[in-house]
């Protein structure tokens, strides 16, 4: 009998989802509802063939899934050929109540259903053995469709996570993020989530104005073009309003290499450079020379407009490796060294966000800048200390030129810092394979929590990098190139305010 009942559950486990599923009309569009046993419990909106997107609404293990099988484009755009996103969220959201209690039924029905079935087809089965089926169906799938219930949280949408493809993830993006404020129930939440990815589908303007400054955060290209190329590609998708890259762009430290920063020449929006260690001088100087560049070594650039504005300042890595390995405690005394120049930056320019390559160098300085960004892990990474949040990228060139010389798809990534009255709101985490390929993105809502975390131990020591493709050339016996000592006072004295603005 035990072995009956568990198969009877483990069949309404996974057949239920697949034909206890209702559709039913949701604003212009027709959505499938279904509930499916899941690792961890999210809520799922997909809409074909734009991606989806999850938020991890509920602790119990299912998925909640709504997914959109037709949409009336003629009557979402209405007579004045505009989406009128109010209305459509009201709609959505009278629909979505309409429907939410047959759609349980139902699928609490389908499971009894695939009971009984179950429980007739059974070895050595009797007239009990169906009812037994029916009943244990009716319990298993309603208790799926209840875990779903107790613990639901609508601030969870803050974090979601959306994947498909680049082209029409902007938008996509964009239309997530247009929630006026905290709504209290939780139709209403997914109401407005689903109305936003019913407008992208159809319109590039969505008609909430989000207010936002976005800077395209990316980090340790190492000679991949595909990494470039996927950086200017990222920008326009997404519509920043600058790209910020903190260093490694290159690699080795020889000189042809400086011809690689012809790819990042004329981006359609400012390109602020912040070096890394393995970029040498000779490098550095070629790409600050690059059309559209611009160098924030000991300056800041202002981002937006207004109160809207976000000031960046930046600080060189003062470490260059590209020559020979460096030991630990060296690399970790020459970023310290630099703190006195860094304060001196932060007490000039009183920077929103502070641009660094290795995360180390900003031990001394936590608690004087509100945000500070770098790369150098090659693993994205958020944490705060003394009130000063810490945001790595990952590596934009997928740990560089090695990911091309491999079959296994590494996915490059990056970010989008999300600013509203200069302050960080919001961290999305990118991860692409290719620069069409499927993108996924990570949103984090920056909370009160966050910013008074002690959690930023990554800056603690410094890291030893991602596996990068060792020179094949003999050292340069360059004296510019060189160098693992800190870089010497700068031959010109230093602005005393140098900022600038979009």
């Amino acid at each position: 009998m035990g072995g009956a009942v568990a198969a009877i559950g483990l069949a309404v486990l996974a057949a239920t989802p697949l034909v206890g599923g209702s559709t039913a009309d949701v604003g212009p569009g027709r959505v499938d509802f279904s509930f499916r046993p899941a690792l961890d419990g999210h809520t799922t909106l997909a809409v074909p063939p734009i991606g989806t997107a999850s938020a991890p609404t509920h602790p119990g293990p299912v998925e909640v899934r709504l997914e959109l099988r037709a949409l009336d484009v003629r009557r979402l755009v209405g007579s004045e050929g505009r989406v009128d996103a109010e209305e459509l969220r009201n709609e959505i959201g009278r629909d979505l109540r309409d429907a939410a209690g047959g759609v349980i039924v139902r699928f609490v029905i389908g499971g009894s259903a695939v009971g009984l079935l179950v429980g007739a087809l059974l070895p050595r089965r009797r007239w009990y053995t169906a009812v037994l089926g029916a009943v244990e169906g009716l319990v298993v799938s309603g208790l799926l469709v209840g875990s779903a219930v107790p613990g639901f949280d609508v601030a969870k949408f803050g974090d979601l996570t959306f994947e498909g493809p680049i082209t029409q993830s902007g938008q996509v993006v964009q239309a997530l993020s247009s929630t006026g404020g905290p709504v209290g129930r939780r139709v209403d939440v997914l109401a407005d989530k689903l109305a936003g990815l019913y407008s992208a589908t159809v319109t590039d303007a969505i008609t909430a104005d989000t207010g936002e400054v976005v800077v395209l955060h990316i980090s340790d290209l190492h000679l991949n073009p595909i990494g470039a190329q996927l950086a200017r590609r990222l920008a326009e998708a997404f519509d920043v309003d600058a790209v910020l890259d903190t260093g490694d762009t290159t690699s080795f430290g020889s000189t042809f290499e400086g011809t690689y920063a012809e790819l990042l020449a004329d981006f359609p929006v400012p390109y602020l450079f912040v070096a890394g260690n393995h970029d040498s001088r000779p490098n550095r100087v070629a790409i600050k020379a690059t059309p559209g560049v611009i160098a924030l070594h000991n300056t800041s650039y202002d981002v937006g407009e207004g109160d809207d504005t976000v000031r960046i300042a930046g600080f060189d890595d003062p470490l260059i490796t590209t020559t020979e390995d460096v030991p630990r405690e060296e690399r970790e005394s020459v970023e310290l060294n630099a703190t006195p120049r860094v304060l001196s930056l932060i007490e000039r320019e009183d920077p929103d966000v502070l641009a660094v390559h290795n995360p180390v160098i900003l031990q001394r300085v936590v608690g004087q800048v509100p945000v500070a960004v770098g790369g150098h892990q090659h693993a994205a990474k958020l944490g705060a200390r003394s009130g000063t949040l810490i945001s790595l990228a990952g590596s934009t060139g997928a740990t560089g030129l090695g990911s091309l010389l491999v079959e296994e798809d590494v996915p490059a990534a990056a970010s989008l810092l999300r600013f509203r009255a200069g302050q960080l709101v919001g961290i999305d985490r990118l991860e692409v394979i290719g620069t069409d390929g499927d993108l996924t993105i990570q949103r984090h809502t920056i909370t009160q929590a966050d910013r008074e975390a002690d959690n930023a131990d990554f800056i603690g020591r410094d890291a030893d990098e991602a596996n990068v493709p060792e020179s094949t050339e003999p050292e340069s016996t360059e004296p510019e190139q060189e160098s693992t000592e800190p870089e010497q006072e700068p031959t010109e004295p230093e602005p005393e305010s140098t900022t600038t603005s979009r």
